[in-house]
């Protein structure tokens, strides 16, 4: 981990500054605080470090350092999701903090979140791009992600800017093992078709090969080989459906699994499949259609029961998604309710809150979420629904509290600190949702309402400048998204 800011610099003989080299006047309550924690830190007391840090923050919440500061401690104390909250908006308030990219990213990968790993190491790079330290991360997330090709491109990198790397070295050398590894095992392969070059089987086993190595257009060749030596197997489609899952590739994802069907009417699992990928084209008829016919096929495939009951719900087909939900809260009392797990259940009671939330039954949407909370404590959507049924029937302050218990619970959940904005807005408490409305946009830059929320609050607080650049934000987003 990096060090605790103090408002001073750090470096010489060669290390990195670990403060900003561009120092800002703090206030007089913000250095004190900062002080105490720093003196708490010393004494290896993190618990009061960040009560204190706490402090500062509260003094001066557009502090980046504070911020830092604050998620830092919070991970000296094993609170990784509080401290990924606050290393996000301590990068939003000083994009040019790179301690705090430097953390989250090392704290993403030891949550096994290495996607997002990369990316924050990658933002880092962009400003410092000569730090070898930062190419080694890149090439770490690149590792773990099995992406060689590109590990051993950054590792070579890292040495280029400096030989003395033994770290980036070392990484260096396993990963080319590896890819020297899954080479012979190609090579055996291909060796082995080369004796039977009509065994399907034989480029079955050569495609997996190649999707584990994400050479997607070797994968797909070895596939529509294996149609071509039998247009009827289906094992091929199950291949090609497999690469072009992985790839992301819906319009052909879709296809290959209509095409399975098309072979076997009766695989519950591939119109489940087919359900879902219609659902992330946008086909709510569609998906509604395939997830039906899997759970006639297969009553108890819990999974599909569950994407019908959503599919229900963003088709605004409220009546059927209470009756999906209801069944699955209900099996749980019933000799079926082995098959669902303690996660299972608290989604179908968090998904029969929702809709009675969207049909306005707020009274039976509180019900609802109470018996979840009770049955399953803190659990952050038990919070949200209930917040959101409060909300909806005007008692701000209740709706208020529960968005809070739902933040707590879930502090990386952009959607809680939106709406916890827009209540507090509602009540007029303008500071406090400004910051909830600018954290759900740290959390997710993408969130358009939030920057809908943060124009709605600078409109009332009378800043239109600031207002319209918000709204300008909003639909660029808008715009991209559309494209």
């Amino acid at each position: 981990m990096s060090n605790i800011h103090d408002g001073t610099q750090s470096g010489g003989d060669g290390e990195r500054n670990t403060f900003p080299v561009d120092l800002v006047p703090r206030s007089g309550d913000v250095q004190g605080w900062t002080d105490r924690g720093n003196a708490a830190v010393q004494a290896g007391d993190y618990d009061k470090a960040a009560d204190a840090f706490e402090q500062a923050v509260a003094a001066d919440p557009n502090d980046a350092r504070a911020r830092y500061n604050l998620a830092l401690a919070l991970q000296y104390l094993d609170d990784a999701e509080g401290a990924i909250a606050g290393y996000r908006r301590a990068i939003d308030l000083d994009p040019q903090l790179i301690d705090a990219y430097v953390n989250l990213g090392n704290l993403y990968g030891e949550q096994g979140m290495h996607e997002e790993s990369l990316e924050t190491f990658q933002q880092a790079m962009e400003l410092e791009p000569d730090n070898d330290d930062l190419y080694l991360n890149v090439g770490d997330a690149y590792r773990q992600l099995n992406l060689y090709p590109d590990a051993i491109q950054i590792y070579r990198q890292a040495l280029i800017l400096n030989p003395e790397n033994t770290a980036a070295a070392d990484n260096l050398h396993d990963v080319r093992e590896r890819v020297n590894e899954l080479w012979r095992r190609v090579m055996d392969q291909e060796r082995r078709i080369d004796n039977h070059p009509a065994d399907s089987s034989l480029y079955a086993e050569l495609a997996s090969m190649y999707l584990d190595m994400r050479r997607y257009n070797d994968a797909l060749s070895n596939a529509n080989q294996m149609l071509a030596l039998d247009p009827g197997n289906r094992a091929g489609y199950d291949m090609l459906a497999s690469i072009y899952e992985q790839m992301g590739e819906r319009e052909q994802a879709i296809h290959t699994y209509e095409r399975i069907i098309e072979m076997d009417p009766d695989d519950a699992e591939a119109w489940s499949h087919l359900g879902s990928w219609r659902s992330m084209q946008g086909d709510s008829n569609g998906a509604i259609q395939a997830f039906e016919r899997a759970i006639e096929l297969e009553p108890q495939r819990i999974t599909a029961r569950f994407s019908l009951a959503e599919a229900y719900l963003e088709a605004e087909r409220y009546d059927d998604a209470l009756t999906a939900y209801r069944s699955l809260v209900d099996s749980s009392s019933s000799a079926e309710g082995s098959l669902l797990s303690d996660d299972d259940l608290a989604a179908a009671y968090a998904g029969l809150a929702e809709t009675y939330n969207a049909l306005e039954r707020y009274d039976e949407a509180i019900q609802t979420a109470q018996t979840l909370l009770e049955r399953f404590e803190d659990d952050p959507e038990g919070y949200y629904q209930l917040a959101t049924a409060y909300d909806g029937q005007g008692r701000s302050d209740e709706a208020i509290t529960n968005y809070q218990n739902a933040v707590e619970s879930d502090p990386l959940n952009a959607d809680y600190y939106n709406d916890l904005a827009d209540a507090l807005r509602g009540v007029q408490r303008y500071d406090e949702a400004l910051e909830a409305a600018q954290q759900a946009i740290a959390l997710d830059p993408s969130l358009i309402v939030a920057y809908e929320t943060v124009a709605q609050i600078y409109e009332a607080t009378n800043r239109p400048e600031d207002a319209a650049e918000a709204i300008k934000q909003a639909n660029d987003l808008r715009s991209a998204s559309e494209l």
